[in-house]
């Protein structure tokens, strides 16, 4: 396996309603993805809606009745008040119509293993398609699976998309490293995700790869792309460092207008044991362009320091913004947002050198996600001053140059106290009328991670608007939930938002989640 080479070498309303799903039930409208924070422990939930479905089972075999709120599943005949809890269920998902709170659905993809959503997009049509894993299991070995959902765009899943509304595909059978993340739909309606996979075969087990798979609009594999329907990136060699072992890694997916694809990654540098971010353009149909950096992957390194990427956002010229953090040798963390030109070359005019990397705050100032605001961009992760000060959201704005707009909250950042302990923010996205709405999660408690949503304005006051405090708080009913991604519908009147119900290190395990959030008029 050669550094660089960039080989493609392998291949989640109102009307309640049952249906059966692996060996379980998918009840009302529900949703279903939690993760890892990463190699620096960093990187969109539960509640009453799947309550409320019980409810529905006193209906009429799950189909007619018009008793209770109403609608063509489950909260009809004699079930009246399990009706009404499955309305609740519906306003979560559906956020349109019989509930005045949307609120996060959960439903147990697999019966008795870890599922978790990571990333989620519109089709043009305002269908919602989410991605993340699955298992048959919790052990600690489970084979993860890459599955994609399908919901209309009220949060009903699609039962005609894939097996009941839910695609499949193993990429690396067998093995327990599969962690699929990013998801775009390209303009034929095919889907295309990408996660981290086993490099099946390796010396070393913990050898990693990047599969970009696609599948049809019904939900089949594409065998069409890529080999037999994946594209598998061998950027690099995995090698153990110390107690840490280096290998490749993706976090973002992005689609261009003529659906050429980029992979945003991590690779170990070439002849160092340190890592480098990497971005690698890919073909519609998942061919490598050669036309993109060197041989189809642009790398950056930062004074041999690991890199961590998290995210990407291809602009309207065709060049593209990316987002993530580095360590530097005093061990403080700081965020990188750096620029390339449609070639895949870095854009000089962009900070120094074409990436913008300073001391924010004096221990931890990550940033996970970046988006375009007007000529600005304004990001979300999280940072502290170290010491007894406990991390917070944080949110900078980058000048269309590259550099701290001083304008911008306090000095060019805001940080977002959610939960008076240590709060990560994920994933955002910008409204239409540029303000930022941001998830991710918060700690009430120490010991526990409720999922979180706040907006901030335009210049990066938290939204009383919104919430009164400018955020809202959803506890799925895990003890490490979290919101992981988010996506804008086409007519911008709701946000996706996709996550886990985890119970961390507990007992039970992992649902994913929807919340289908109203944000425009």
């Amino acid at each position: 396996m050669n550094a660089n080479t960039g080989a493609i070498r392998r291949a989640w309303a109102r009307n309640t309603y049952l249906v059966p799903l692996s060996g379980c039930l998918l009840l009302g409208a529900l949703a279903i993805g939690c993760g890892d924070d990463g190699p620096t422990n960093t990187s969109g939930s539960g509640g009453q809606g799947a309550t409320g479905g019980t409810g529905g089972m006193g209906g009429t075999g799950g189909v007619g009745g018009t008793g209770g709120v109403g609608g063509v599943g489950g909260a009809g005949g004699a079930g009246g008040a399990g009706g009404a809890g499955g309305a609740g269920g519906m306003g979560g998902a559906g956020g349109g119509g019989g509930s005045e709170e949307a609120k996060p659905v959960t439903v147990p993809i697999s019966e008795m293993g870890h599922d978790r959503l990571y990333g989620v997009a519109f089709d043009a049509q305002g269908n919602i398609y989410a991605t993340g894993n699955t298992a048959a299991s919790t052990a600690a070995d489970a084979d993860f699976s890459t599955i994609v959902v399908k919901f209309s765009p009220s949060g009903e899943v699609d039962t005609t998309f894939g097996d009941k509304g839910i695609a499949t595909h193993n990429v690396a059978v067998g093995t327990n490293g599969e962690v699929t993340r990013g998801i775009v739909v390209q303009s034929t309606g095919k889907i295309v995700v990408a996660g981290t996979v086993e490099h099946v075969g390796a010396a070393d087990a913990r050898d990693r790869d990047i599969a970009v798979t696609r599948f049809n609009a019904d939900g089949t594999l594409d065998t069409s792309f890529g080999t037999n329907g994946v594209a598998l990136l061998d950027l690099s060699e995995g090698e153990l460092v110390g107690n840490t072992y280096v290998a490749d890694t993706q976090w973002g997916l992005n689609v261009y207008s003529d659906d050429r694809l980029l992979v945003v990654g991590a690779q170990k540098a070439p002849g160092r044991t340190d890592t480098d971010f990497a971005a690698v353009r890919l073909s519609a149909d998942g061919a490598i362009d050669n036309g993109f950096g060197t041989n189809g992957v642009a790398l950056l390194d930062i004074a041999q320091q690991n890199a961590t990427p998290k995210s990407g956002r291809i602009l309207a010229d065709g060049s593209v913004i990316l987002a993530g953090y580095n360590r530097d040798a005093d061990n403080i963390v700081s965020p990188v947002i750096y620029k390339l030109d449609g070639a895949g070359k870095l854009d000089t005019t962009f900070g120094v050198g074409g990436v913008f990397n300073q001391i924010v705050l004096a221990s931890v100032a990550e940033a996970y996600d970046v988006v375009p605001q007007g000529s600005n961009f304004v990001t979300v992760g999280y940072g502290s001053n170290g010491g007894n000060d406990n991390l917070d959201w944080l949110s900078l704005r980058i000048t269309g140059d590259g550099k701290l707009d001083t304008t911008y909250g306090q000095n060019g950042f805001v940080r977002v106290d959610l939960a008076g302990n240590n709060d990560n923010g994920r994933a955002l996205i910008s409204l239409g009328d540029k303000r930022s709405l941001l998830v991710g999660g918060g700690r009430p408690a120490a010991d526990n991670v409720d999922a979180m949503v706040s907006v901030l304005t335009e210049n990066g006051a938290v939204d009383t608007t919104f919430a009164p405090n400018g955020w809202k708080q959803y506890d799925l009913g895990g003890s490490a939930d979290m919101f992981w991604g988010v996506a804008l519908s086409p007519d911008q009147k709701h946000a996706a938002i996709v996550g886990t119900k985890s119970v961390g290190m507990g007992p039970g395990n992992d649902d994913g989640v929807l919340l289908l959030l109203p944000v425009g008029n």
